[in-house]
């Protein structure tokens, strides 16, 4: 088995990159603007809560009434089922950007890798391109839609919530917002270090991708060299990198998790402390104090999601990169304006221009060799077969018959 080394992808995050999938999203623009719009919905209700648990507490708990509790029911109610209704259509919508955004990159990758010229195809492993069509586009669509509109709910909501703390109580607002640049620090550390790891298991990935497809298409050749054997031990060094990589990845995640658990914890306990001491001092800030505890639990996640996305988000350009390498991918022989204008292209042939053929086939003095070849398989080459005629073309394995009939 021989395996096909792709270009390392290690450029910083970059719009230009990004931008280059634009076309493919802008087929599904409405979809894609309606699952944001719901999205922001959630978020917004989504900050709001503490807020009716704050109210419920006040009125209800602390003055021992149920005068309005009707109508709280109600609202609280109303508020329920339209973020249910919203995240129905938000998922409904997402789901539909993730299929038709892979589907139309697909597509466009299905039609260029028909483009190609024979070249690209003794160069390139079959595994390299069910990759970059099924995988890296899987990729792309699940980051435009979920990646991105996740990334969006969690800022929105760390705004709104930090919003909505400044204006309960400003010194339990810092209280919280102290800890969060040490957060954020851990989580850049151990996500640079997740990426990388990600990075290479992709890329691990692929050639085990590749090594499957060329197992089973090479079989008849694998059993006829009898080099069933190296196969397995080549496929081998592949799985164990894989393994050994992914377990790298999940210790790390092991590590950082508890670490940003503990800080999170730490700054839910500065403000059972000191929201506590104000609580004894005024029962009416027991509300305050409760909706405090839920921003202050909750705050961290979202924090965490941003950061997390935003790797994902470094990590699927590399994705971006593969799948818009190939489409930009140039045939070496390519049609003339002057032709397709008279007889058209393989997608729209222009049959009635088409001369009729007569079907003699003639080689004078031909010399090739392959692209990735350093020795020349035809020198000077001739032979004329007359149509109508049946020619059998014989030889040593190597000598060249594949490459004749394949010219």
């Amino acid at each position: 088995m021989s395996y096909f080394e792709e270009e390392e992808y290690k450029k910083p995050f970059s719009i230009k990159i990004w931008a280059k999938i634009i076309p493919f999203v802008k087929q599904y623009k409405k979809a894609f603007v309606m699952a944001i719009s719901f999205l922001v919905l959630v978020s917004i209700i989504d900050v709001v809560y503490p807020l009716f648990q704050r109210y419920a507490i006040n009125n209800f708990i602390v003055t021992k009434s149920t005068e309005g509790i009707g109508k709280f029911a109600v609202a609280y109610g109303c508020m329920l089922f339209t973020q249910a209704m919203a995240v129905i259509f938000f998922i409904k919508n997402a789901m539909r950007v993730e299929l038709n955004v892979a589907k139309a990159i697909r597509r466009a990758l299905f039609v260029h890798l028909q483009k190609l010229s024979f070249s690209y195809y003794n160069t390139t492993p079959v595994g390299y391109m069910m990759a970059r069509v099924m995988s890296d586009t899987g990729r792309i669509g699940q980051m435009v839609s979920w990646g991105l509109i996740d990334m969006l709910w969690a800022i929105i909501y760390v705004i709104g919530v930090f919003i909505a703390m400044l204006i309960l109580n400003v010194k339990l607002a810092l209280l919280v917002m102290c800890i969060l640049p040490v957060i954020a620090l851990i989580t850049m550390y151990f996500q640079k270090k997740i990426l990388n790891i990600n990075r290479k298991i992709r890329k691990i990935n692929s050639r085990m991708t590749g090594a499957f497809n060329e197992g089973i298409t090479g079989a008849r050749t694998s059993k006829t060299l009898v080099i069933e054997d190296k196969n397995l031990k080549e496929f081998s060094v592949i799985t164990d990198n894989y393994y050994n990589y992914t377990i790298r990845s999940t210790v790390l995640n092991a590590v950082f998790i508890p670490i940003v658990l503990t800080f999170s914890t730490l700054a839910v306990c500065f403000v059972i402390v000191s929201g506590g001491k104000l609580a004894i001092k005024d029962p009416l800030f027991f509300g305050t104090f409760s909706a405090f505890i839920t921003y202050a639990i909750s705050i961290f996640e979202p924090i965490q999601q941003i950061a997390r996305v935003f790797a994902d988000f470094v990590s699927t350009q590399a994705n971006i990169e593969r799948v818009t390498g190939l489409l930009e991918t140039q045939p070496q022989i390519t049609d003339t304006p002057e032709v397709i204008e008279k007889y058209g292209d393989n997608f729209n042939p222009k049959k009635e221009n088409w001369e009729h053929l007569n079907g003699d086939i003639e080689f004078k003095d031909v010399t090739f060799k392959y692209p990735d070849g350093d020795e020349y398989i035809l020198t000077n080459f001739n032979l004329k077969i007359p149509a109508g005629t049946t020619v059998a073309i014989v030889g040593e394995t190597g000598a060249g018959k594949s490459t004749l009939v394949n010219l």
